[in-house]
């Protein structure tokens, strides 16, 4: 396979799960991330010339999975306007700078690609304690089925995931807690939390020729969570 995908958030948690799923599946994977590390290409996703660096350094592109993301919970009355605008650029301002410009190349050199982003179950099933992070997942959720109905016509697809409770770095902290594992196991109806390999089995295949005929569409991996 001579296809080359861009990994946002490759570094750790679901972006690196699904750069080893692409690697093992052919593809040539770019590993971006803010954290430095061996192999990693190195990108603030709010940062416009940084986006613009990178994918004129690895052109063409044929895939980018959108997995940069953060979320710190804080209560709303306690959160500040600094945090707030933090989780939203990282989310928001990143994805619709890598839409921008992988559909821009995509317009001008006439070449199909693929885009999977990153949701969550909260975009719909409002938790307490991350309005910011519902917020910005619920603006990801949009913008993938805007992008999807726009870029059609150049032939780049958009499709979303919508993680339920993975097993991440990012989840580690409420895994450990005794309560919190009770709360979930009542309430997934497969009774445990997902890997990070279930996300990546499904980016691999929206960006395969598999899904060809999909696009503007949101793929809950939850194990039922949102089903009820």
């Amino acid at each position: 396979m001579d296809q080359r995908a861009l990994v946002t958030g490759g570094g750790s948690g679901i972006g690196a799960a699904t750069a080893e799923r692409l690697e093992r599946d052919g593809w040539q994977v770019v590993r971006a991330d803010v954290r430095p590390g061996d192999g990693i290409a190195p990108l603030d996703v709010t940062d416009e010339q940084g986006w613009e660096d990178l994918l004129d350094a690895h052109w063409p592109i044929d895939g980018l999975v959108n997995c940069a993301g953060i979320r710190i919970r804080t209560p709303l009355l306690d959160l500040d306007a600094d945090e707030f605008d933090r989780t939203v650029d990282i989310h928001v301002r990143g994805l619709f700078l890598g839409l921008r410009g992988l559909g821009r190349r995509c317009r001008q050199d006439g070449r199909p690609a693929a885009v999977v982003t990153i949701a969550s179950t909260v975009a719909t099933h409002a938790v307490a304690g991350q309005i910011h992070y519902v917020a910005a997942k619920g603006a990801v959720a949009a913008m993938t089925r805007a992008a999807a109905v726009e870029l059609a016509p150049i032939g780049v697809r958009v499709n979303g995931i919508v993680p339920g409770l993975i097993r991440t770095p990012m989840t580690a902290e409420r895994l450990a807690d005794a309560d919190q594992q009770a709360w979930f196991a009542d309430r997934i109806p497969l009774g445990r939390p997902g890997e990070p390999t279930d996300i990546a089995a499904m980016a691999a295949f929206l960006l395969s020729d598999a899904s060809g005929y999909v696009t503007g569409a949101m793929f809950a991996v939850d194990g039922g969570y949102t089903a009820q």
